[in-house]
């Protein structure tokens, strides 16, 4: 079920801490449904954004699935130091979106009920989930529930247009760009030669070898007369250890014996090479494809060149982007990462 959160911060599993919300965060802020029984709130405010408060019960939310895969694969002092880690992360995560979400509910880029519900049924679909019985139990292995992931697609739809708007549209990369990177970074594109070949292995019984040349003559001839590659090798190929194989094998230069190697380098895609004799026979090789050149061309890795660029443009502008915005916003933190009550002793 990761995959639901592809990209989302997720969540601390700590005991809820009790308290009062304080004054400040009372205008606008998101806050438990009441308080039960004895007048206590089961919740604390953890950060306040502008006039929006971040509460203990969202930071726990988000973060639960985190902690569980901390707790499942650490143990001393490296889980103490990733529980705190991935508290300061998930509450720095969530200030961020705080105020992505202000923006951009402000200017009017919120997604209609049919823009989420068409987003939800998207991660159903991602998950293998037939229909919502099991969407909620993929969720219920997470421990999330399905009006937490209608929230999480909400403020996830917003801030994508935001960011489209704000940062994507402002990214320009042209040709010259791309050129400069390949060549900058050539060691980034080598690779080793290989070849793609099928091959049929005629064994050569004591005193046969001119009657298994002959049948390696024959298979190579209808080969090369368009016959179907598996067929022939069906009706040719050594059957003593089981059916031959006929799919097409990638091999690298030194993998194998000098005499097939050199068949299969030396052939262009499609060509049939001479016999190949060796210990263990004749053999038939036909060539898929060569790659041959130690880097890739520029052609191949343009617009893996292209993602990259615009990825590293894109990080960038971002992280300018929040800067200024945390700069003219009002951002009050109540509990520092480490005090968020995460219990490392309870898995």
């Amino acid at each position: 079920m990761r995959g639901v959160w592809r990209g989302a911060g997720l969540t601390l599993a700590a005991a809820l801490l009790t308290g009062t919300l304080p004054a400040q965060a009372a205008s606008g802020a998101s806050q438990p449904a009441g308080p039960p029984a004895g007048g206590m709130v089961l919740d604390r405010v953890v950060a306040v954004v502008n006039d929006e408060a971040v509460t203990l019960s969202e930071i726990q939310e988000e973060g639960q699935p985190v902690v569980r895969r901390i707790f499942q694969d650490f143990v001393g002092e490296e889980r103490e130091r990733r529980l705190e880690d991935a508290q300061k992360r998930l509450l720095d995560d969530l200030i961020d979106r705080r105020l992505m979400s202000q923006v951009a509910k402000r200017e009017g880029m919120l997604p209609s009920a049919a823009e989420i519900a068409g987003a939800i049924e998207e991660l159903k679909r991602n998950n293998n989930a037939t229909d919502d019985a099991q969407f909620r139990a993929l969720l219920r292995a997470e421990g999330l529930t399905l009006e937490q992931v209608r929230r999480t697609v909400e403020e996830r739809l917003a801030i994508g247009r935001l960011l489209a708007r704000q940062i994507r549209s402002t990214i320009i990369l042209n040709e010259d760009e791309l050129v400069q990177s390949y060549q900058s970074h050539q060691e980034k594109y080598k690779r080793e030669p290989l070849a793609v070949i099928r091959h049929i292995l005629i064994p050569v019984p004591p005193g046969g070898d001119e009657a298994a040349r002959t049948r390696a003559e024959e298979a190579r001839a209808k080969i090369q007369a368009g016959a179907d590659f598996a067929e022939v090798a069906r009706q040719y190929a050594d059957s003593t250890s089981g059916a031959p194989s006929t799919e097409p094998m990638t091999v690298h230069r030194g993998e194998l014996a000098p005499e097939i190697e050199a068949a299969a380098f030396g052939q262009p895609p499609g060509g049939v090479s001479p016999l190949v004799r060796t210990e263990a026979g004749w053999h038939v090789i036909k060539v898929e494809r060569v790659q041959t050149e130690s880097v890739a061309s520029y052609a191949e890795v343009r617009d893996s060149i292209r993602d990259q660029l615009f990825q590293e443009k894109f990080e960038a502008k971002r992280k300018d982007w929040l800067a200024s915005l945390r700069a003219r916003a009002f951002i009050q933190v109540l509990m520092q990462a480490e005090d968020l009550g995460v219990d490392a002793k309870k898995p």
